[in-house]
């Protein structure tokens, strides 16, 4: 497993207990000043998959 997949994981965790999309936003947004994309990555196909 991958970065951006353990991240994806990791998010996908949050969102089934109880964190908003808001939530993973602000994670989003926190390692995209990090620039960490992998995380970003990870963590913007949870936000997608969640929102679809």
């Amino acid at each position: 497993m991958n970065i951006t997949e353990k991240h994806y994981q990791k998010a996908i965790s949050k969102l089934d207990k109880g964190a908003t999309i808001n939530e993973l936003y602000e994670l989003l947004y926190k390692h995209e000043r990090m620039e960490d994309y992998n995380a970003c990555a990870g963590i913007f196909k949870a936000i997608k998959s969640k929102s679809s």
